[in-house]
């Protein structure tokens, strides 16, 4: 069970997280979140936590595991009423739950771009986002408390759990995260990247950078001052905005 009391208490947001709906499964937050905003049963900044999801998803369209009790998969919704909403919401998103981990736990994890979450290479957790009309969908995967991880997928990832060898409160670190969210929200663009790079694990390092399934070499240099990322192919320099990373 998620105890909401205790979420709730460590919340110190003016608008975001206050109010929360806990589902036992759901297809997918991201979807049920829209869903339920059509329906006039939730507004934005209100956020809904899943125990289990039968279709969840990460990016890319790749399956998003959840354990009953154990991860935190939740989404917010948020208006579209700042231009550069677009540009801060996939650094800050991460930012956050980097910020919220560290305040909890004193683990010190990494970020790979745009938003997963890494400690020693291997995957935590990951973030979609998602545009539906004048509204943004932020959907957070994080393993907390797992033990054993999908047979597909457990060479590559971790939980806080497995690292620190004790299980995790979720909803204080929920609360956590939410508040750095907010706070990230009113700093300026070129604060948030500066920030997003001090977390960056790959920062001027070389890559392999995978879009249209194709498997590139490259340097990653950094973001520009508009949050995308700038590499280096040969001699050549690049600006991407989308596509996935290996290091």
């Amino acid at each position: 069970m998620f105890f909401i009391p205790l979420f709730s208490s460590n919340l110190v947001t003016k608008k975001i997280g206050h109010r929360i709906e806990y589902l036992r499964s759901v297809d997918s937050t991201n979807t049920e979140i829209y869903r339920m905003l059509q329906n006039n049963e939730i507004q934005p900044g209100d956020i809904i936590l899943a125990e289990t999801q039968t279709n969840g998803r990460g990016r890319r369209d790749n399956q998003w595991y959840s354990n009953p009790g154990e991860s935190i998969t939740c989404s917010m919704i948020l208006e579209d009423n700042d231009s550069l909403l677009i540009k801060k919401l996939p650094l800050i998103s991460g930012i956050s739950i980097i910020k919220g981990i560290k305040q909890l736990t004193n683990i010190e994890c990494d970020l790979k771009w745009p938003n997963d979450i890494i400690y020693n290479a291997k995957k935590l957790g990951g973030i979609l986002i998602e545009k539906k009309g004048n509204y943004f969908i932020i959907g957070i995967g994080l393993n907390v408390n797992e033990l054993t991880l999908e047979k597909s997928i457990k060479e590559s990832t971790l939980s806080l759990r497995l690292i620190l060898n004790r299980s995790i409160q979720r909803e204080p670190l929920l609360a956590f995260i939410l508040n750095h969210f907010e706070n990230s929200l009113n700093q300026s663009l070129e604060a948030i990247i500066k920030e997003w790079e001090s977390f960056c694990a790959h920062m001027h390092t070389s890559i392999n950078f995978r879009q249209s399934n194709k498997l590139i070499s490259a340097k990653f240099l950094g973001l520009n001052q508009s949050g995308e990322a700038n590499i280096k192919i040969g001699t050549e320099k690049k600006v991407i905005s989308s596509g996935a990373i290996e290091l």
